[in-house]
This record gives C-alpha cells, structure tokens and sequence, in this order.
C-alpha cells in the first residue's frame, strides 16, 4: 500500500489539491501539466492507495470530505484527537503532536511507499508532520503553494465530482524532502520506536475519535532530551580538558545522562560514605576475570564442602585416598567450631593488621584447607563451585571467568574431563543469572614434562569434551613467578600459541618488571595477572596501551601479599587508569583474602585516595572489553551492564 498523510486546518480542499500531485491519472486537476510530470519523476512519486488525515475536533469539513471521498473514489480514514479544539493550552498542543506521531508511526510500518503533506493547518501540525517524517521516516514531504485561483467545482456550494480542467495553475507542488529512512529508530535510543506499542483504535467508519494520552509523544521527548545530552556530554568529553581522567572509555549510554548527573558521578569520591559507596557498587553488573577455584572458600564454606563426605571410607592401598580422608575427618571436628577452625586456618592473619606484606608462599599456604586438598571428588568439586555461584550472583556479578587445575582434581581417580563436567554442572545451575568462562592453569612450578603434559590433557579433553570446548576462555600461567620464567616456558605453550589460545599470564607482582615483558613477547599474552612492577617500564606500558592488554589488579591480595596500605599514594591503579590501561579489578583468592568484588572497589578506594565511581565505572568496563569470550557474547553483555548502569545512575543521582 502505498499511503499519503496530511494534517487539516481551515479548508477541507487540500486533500484533492495533493492528490492531484500523488494520483494525476484519478484527479487530474492540474490538467497534466508537464510541471507536474516532471516534478513527480524526478522525485519518484508513486500513486497513493489511501489517504490519512489528522485533524482537531474543531474541524467543521468532515462531511464535506465524505461526500468528496464517495464522488472520487479516495478511501479517506480521518483520526480527530478528541478534546483539542484551538490549541489554548500546552496539553493540547502535546495531544495533538502525539497523534501525529503515532498515525506517521503506523503508516511507515503498514505502507510501501509514505508521502507527508505540510500543506494542512496551523504551523504547529506543519511542524509536528515534518518531525514524524524525520523521526520514522519517508519517502517525500510535500507542500503545495496556493494561488487566489479557486474552481467553481470546488468552492463549498458548489461541491460536485467533476474534475475542473481550468485548475492546471492554481497550486504549485513542492518538495520539502526527498526519502527519508531511520527505520523507526528515533535518535537517542538503539530500539525502534514500534507502532505495537502505540495501537490505534480500528474501524471501518471514515472518522475515527481519539482520545490521545500523549505516550508517544512523551517518549520522543525524552529520547530527545537523551541525543542532546549525548551530544553535549560527549563534545564535552573530546573538547574539555586533555587531564585523562575523564577521556577514558566507558559505557557510551552515559552520556545520555543529563550532565549535572554525570558531573556528580564523575566528582563521587568513593571512601567518604561506606555505607552509601557499598549500597551503589553492590547494585552495578559487574565481571570477574581473574577467581581461582581452590581459594574461593571461606572457613564456614570448607566445612559445608566437606560435609559432603563425611562418610568417606579410604583405600587403605591408596596413599591419596587415605590423605584425603584425614583430611576430611580434621575438617569436620571443626564443625561446631567455627571461631577456632578460623583461628586454624588464618592463625595471625586473622587479624587484619597483620594480613599485609606476607609474600607469596605465605598467602598461598592459607589455601591448604582447600584446593586440591579438599576438592577431588565430584560431590566436592559441586558443592564447592556452587558456593561461590551463589556469592557471585549475590554479589551482582554477571560475568566470571573462573581459573581452575582440573588435572589436580584427579587423584582419586576422576579424569580431567570428569571435573570439568563436575564445575560446569555447578555453574550450569545459575544460567540466566551468571554468565561464565573457564581458564585452565598451568603452574610454573611444575617440572616441565608435567607442564607438556597438562597442557596436552587440555588438548585432549578440549577435543573430546564439547561443553568445555565451548566455555574455556582461555589459558593462565600461574603461581611463584620466580620459578618459571616464560622464556623458559615458549617451547611447552607452543601448541597453545597454534591453537590461537588466548593467554594471560601472573607477571610483575612479585618480580620485576621483565617478567611482564617477557610474558608479552614469549608468550604473546592477551592479559597480565596484577601486572604492578608495569609502571617501571613507561615504554611497555604504552604498548599495553597501544594493544589493549589487559591488566588485572586484585587490591586486597596485592596489598597482603606486597604490602601497600602503609605507603599511600603507591598503589599503581590510578597511574595505570590514568595512562590509558585497560584495568580491570578482580578478587584472585575470595576465600583466602576474606573479599567480593564489591569489597575489591573499596579496597581500590582506600588504597587509592581520588578513586571516583566514574573510575570505577570504567573498571567494570575495562573488564568486559578484555574478557576472553566471543564478541557476541561481549556485545550482549555490554549493553545490558549500560541499561542497568544508566537506570541506577539516574535514580540514584537525580
């Protein structure tokens, strides 16, 4: 159907003078004009099967336009906006304008072709006519011009259904715009605007009444008002200050936020109100990109795990089944114990102030309750990673990618691809809330026949394992940097590096900075675990800028393993946001540091003196930027943390 929609003002005539432009062939009232041949060629003006009208209840010409539509043969559908008479109040105004929008709304989704009329009524409907065309779209909007020429045939007392020849001078058609296309997306927003939501009434009487509640026109409003923030807010962002802070990348539908709002975030100083800066992180999406399993548990949660084998009878022939089962039974004599099994586990570090500055092999011994230790049978292995599950989605974590050594998992005879059955059956559980990634570790530590095998085993299991295939993100080099340098490593991870595996790697958190150049150019990694000596070398750091490497800090662990809450200002979180880096803000070892991610923002604060939730906000984006999934995945993920980061801000800063 191809379809032409006009407003009506004081004179019915109109709607014949611009169906004499559109249909020449019915209602050559221009006499066939070579003008008007030439005018509709040029512009591709097609016959028009039904004609449109949006008028005021004021209007007195409705019956006149019947008589005209029966005569000619026109299927005329009028829609009056009930209660709009002369346009004596702003409501009225927006009733009106709304009505326009949602005729224009339904015509562009129900006809081929869309012709506007400017012609009919006050300026206003002009106006608002010419707004739904650019807003929804087009193929032409017309204007006629009048001249003081009227035929006798259609003067008001004279109303026939003759075609008047003499009438080939009296209009001159004009185009005010040729094909205009935003397929029904208004500026401002990424979802159309649908005429579903919008419904017309039905019928089949030629004069339809509307009573318009101006929905329509108060979400074009508001849309509106978003692509003019975005426009300022943004020309703001590339024109002010060259001072960093506030040119780095984050969620593009902030800048939809009226700019007092997005002033107070970018000036919100997290550390001044804890309980308020808990409240507001807690509430944003947030994505984990650096969790071992064999730290996620707390001491209460070691011995929920544990108490899924209570009954377990060792094989006295099996040195590993016998260590297990001691292991087990020394866990759950702590069971009404709480407090001392703590004690047990923590011992001096349970106090706070002593927990900074321990060192690596220190901080790594807290894990011993768990780990491989404790999770070697699948009713361990799934009840452990449904705990954390269940912090992570309390938490508002959306996204994780979870580290884990499945191949340690395995003495008591569970097979790699047993355990990673065990953990994605866990994970599986909390789909819809919890979108998760697999990386699988290879330990440094490790003799390197032992690393060539593990990293064949992953191969193998990749291989036969369709689910893992699909869920394992990628490949992490881990544990006491002194004691594997990847230099050393190229030739084990060279089959990985043919796979196009992605990487990342613990470098510069307790060696120097050449551990991170090295994990970069041997190992080609994609992300850097901690990544704290990166500072040392100001031209490495420009080339992680430069690659988009990520960096994954974890404030609570680099401070009780290094040590920084009593040297302020030296934690490199703000330099490295500063420069540029992708930086991303992680727990490492929830259970071991007593953390959340939430815990891990505030932890950023009090190291970081000037963290603001605009910071904290580009954090939480640098760590879906750099994540290990498919872009789709990616880009899903990204616009649904924007719409709940835009909602929350708004409430919480209006």
């Amino acid at each position: 159907m191809n379809l032409l929609i006009t407003t009506l003002g004081t004179t019915w005539q109109i709607v014949p003078e611009l169906l004499g432009i559109t249909n020449p062939e019915q209602y050559d009232i221009f006499g066939g004009t070579e003008k008007i041949k030439a005018f509709r060629a040029d512009n591709k003006i097609e016959p028009v099967d039904e004609c449109w009208i949006v008028t005021t209840e004021g209007q007195r010409d409705l019956e006149k336009l019947r008589v005209w539509a029966d005569c000619w043969g026109i299927k005329l559908r009028i829609y009056v906006c009930r209660g709009v008479n002369s346009f004596s109040s702003e409501d009225e105004l927006k009733r009106m304008r709304s009505l326009t929008y949602r005729v224009v709304l339904h015509g562009r989704e129900k006809s081929e072709r869309l012709y506007l009329s400017l012609s009919g009524g006050r300026k206003t409907m002009s106006a608002d006519m010419q707004d739904a065309g650019n807003l929804f779209g087009c193929d032409a909007m017309l204007h006629v011009v009048p001249s003081d020429k009227m035929p006798e045939s259609m003067k008001d007392d004279n109303l026939t259904g003759s075609v008047p020849p003499e009438y080939n001078t009296a209009f001159v058609p004009l185009l005010v715009n040729g094909h205009v296309d935003t397929s029904l997306v208004v500026a401002g927003d990424n979802e159309p605007v649908k005429a579903g939501d919008y419904p017309l009434p039905a019928g089949d009487d030629m004069v339809i009444r509307f009573d318009e509640d101006k929905k329509l026109e108060a979400e074009i409003q508001e849309r509106k008002n978003r692509s003019s923030r975005l426009y300022a807010n943004f020309y703001s962002m590339i024109s002010g200050p060259k001072d960093g802070r506030n040119r780095r990348d984050v969620f593009r539908k902030l800048y939809f936020l009226h700019p007092d709002i997005l002033r107070k975030i970018q000036e919100y100083e997290l550390g001044k109100d804890g309980d308020r800066d808990r409240g507001i992180i807690l509430s944003l999406p947030k994505a984990e990109l650096h969790t071992h399993l064999g730290g996620v548990l707390s001491p209460a949660e070691i011995i929920e795990v544990a108490k899924t084998e209570r009954g377990y009878i060792a094989d006295k022939s099996n040195t590993a089944s016998v260590k297990f089962q001691r292991h087990i039974q020394k866990i759950l004599s702590y069971e009404n114990k709480p407090q001392d099994f703590e004690k047990a586990v923590f011992g001096k570090y349970l106090v706070e102030d002593n927990f900074f500055g321990i060192k690596i092999d220190p901080y790594q011994e807290l894990g011993d309750w768990q780990g491989s230790k404790l999770l070697q049978t699948k009713s361990t292995i799934g009840k452990a990673v449904r705990l954390y599950a269940q912090k992570l989605v309390a938490d508002n974590m959306r996204y994780v990618e979870l580290r884990c050594s499945p191949y340690n998992y395995t003495k008591l005879g569970l097979s790699v691809s047993d355990v990673l059955d065990c953990i994605m059956d866990g994970m599986d559980e909390f789909e819809g809330n919890l979108e998760y990634r697999l990386i699988c570790i290879i330990g440094r530590q490790s003799e390197k026949d032992s690393i060539q095998e593990n990293i064949q085993l992953l191969q193998e299991a990749y291989k036969k394992n369709e689910r893992f295939a699909a869920k394992l993100a990628g490949i992490d080099l881990a544990g006491n940097e002194a004691k594997g340098k990847p230099s050393e490593l190229r030739e084990s991870f060279m089959p990985l590096l043919k796979d196009c595996v992605h990487i990342t790697i613990h470098a510069g958190e307790t060696e120097d900075v050449e551990s991170i150049w090295e994990a970069v150019y041997h190992l080609s990694a994609d992300r850097i675990g901690h990544g704290l000596k990166l500072k040392d070398k100001p031209e490495l750091l420009r080339h992680f800028v430069d690659r988009g490497i990520g960096v994954e800090m974890c404030p609570s662990s680099n401070d009780q393993i290094v040590g920084y809450r009593d040297k302020p200002g030296s934690y490199p979180l703000l330099d490295y946001l500063n420069e540029g880096l992708k930086v991303s803000l992680n727990t490492d070892d929830c259970g071991i540091s007593r953390t959340s991610n939430t815990d891990e923002f505030l932890k950023a604060a009090s190291l970081c003196p000037g963290l603001t939730l605009w910071d904290c906000i580009i954090l939480i984006r640098n760590a879906l930027s750099t994540a290990f999934c498919d872009s789709r995945t990616k880009t899903r993920l990204m616009h649904d943390f924007e719409d709940v980061m835009l909602d929350i801000c708004e409430k919480e800063f209006a």
